[in-house]
């Protein structure tokens, strides 16, 4: 575990206790938004198996719920809470998995041809 919590001291985050997700009494490095946008890039190799199934406009599309959060919180619109955080976090790391996995098929299509 310290091995992993120094790993996630180069992850650019707040780390405000109060927005991170604390299991048994100890609070994770990283806000519940940040650790759930890094669970979603574990989707990554599911994704390089299914490489036509979906677009970049989802890729995209899934970065919305979190822009909307988070920007509305900092307008001070309303204020989030962790549950949405780690939902909006999810979304968007899988929609930057579909655009990682869309951009290296693409980048290896264009080098082989294929």
């Amino acid at each position: 575990m310290e091995t992993l919590a120094h790993i996630l001291k180069w992850v650019p985050c707040h780390r405000k206790a109060e927005r991170s997700i604390q299991l048994r009494g100890q609070t994770f490095p990283l806000c519940a938004r940040c650790m759930s946008i890094l669970l979603g890039y574990v989707s990554i190799p599911v994704f390089v198996f299914i490489p036509n199934s979906f677009s970049w406009l989802w890729g995209v599309i899934l970065q919305l719920p979190l822009l909307v959060d988070g920007f509305t919180q900092l307008w001070g619109w309303r204020e989030s809470n962790n549950r949405l955080r780690v939902i909006t976090g999810l979304l968007s790391g899988i929609g930057l998995s579909f655009i990682v996995v869309k951009s290296a098929y693409g980048l290896v299509e264009k080098w082989i041809g294929a």
